[in-house]
């Protein structure tokens, strides 16, 4: 049997969470947001209320919680885990959506890459200074980071991005303390999906060993690139 089927006998009954009309192949990168963490995930077909994604790393918690999909452009809906293996996972929706809305990019930051809330300190360098910085988000395309120094736009920086190495990088927006880099030469989504548990593990002994730090608050108002 195809491990990859979204048939019956991969999911419970289907009176648990409706009939499954054929399966709607779709590729579009989400992350699935828990309390302790982000998964970066490729969205890759749906049927009815389940859909089946790509999942990346680290296995997804399972202890009966519902959970979070959200797309780049804001949309976000509440989700629960029918199954996991392999580097899938089956989900169903809490809730009836329009499939329709799961295909484009509709919400309030189109074209925005999915990022990954992390709380890292790293290193920029720029202008032949080193600068102590914090990384408050990641992408495949760029990061958010804060940083008491000032940068100005279009500033060209080197960030030194923890498991993934140094990277070029051109300030594209500002709202001191906090500004948004974009790669000049962008990683794979998959390069990212496959660190981002890592680096929320490194997030988290910082955040444990540096108990003066406020830990920061991530609440989207900054649009990294």
């Amino acid at each position: 049997m195809n491990d990859l089927s979204l048939s019956n006998t991969a999911f419970p009954p289907a009176t648990a969470i409706g009939r499954y009309p054929e399966r709607m192949p779709i590729i579009r990168t989400a992350k699935l947001i828990f309390p302790e963490g982000e998964y970066p995930c490729v969205l890759r077909d749906i049927s009815g209320n389940a859909l089946r994604v790509k999942i990346y790393g680290a296995p997804l918690p399972d202890d009966g919680r519902t959970f979070w999909l959200e797309f780049g452009d804001g949309d976000r809906f509440e989700v629960s885990l029918i199954w996991s293996r392999d580097g899938q996972a089956g989900l169903a929706f809490t809730e009836h959506n329009d499939l329709m809305s799961l295909i484009g990019e509709k919400g309030p930051f189109r074209k925005r890459a999915i990022r990954i809330a992390v709380d890292l300190p790293a290193t920029v360098r720029s202008l032949g200074r080193s600068i102590d910085v914090r990384i408050r988000d990641l992408s495949h395309e760029g990061a958010q980071i804060e940083c008491p120094d000032m940068f100005s736009m279009d500033q060209q920086v080197q960030l030194a991005v923890p498991a993934l190495g140094e990277v070029y990088a051109k300030v594209r927006w500002r709202q001191h303390p906090g500004y948004g880099l974009a790669f000049l030469e962008t990683f794979r989504f998959e390069e990212i999906a496959n660190v981002a548990a890592n680096l929320q593990a490194l997030s988290k002994v910082w955040r444990d060993t540096n108990p003066m730090s406020d830990g920061g608050t991530n609440d989207g108002s900054g649009i990294a690139a």
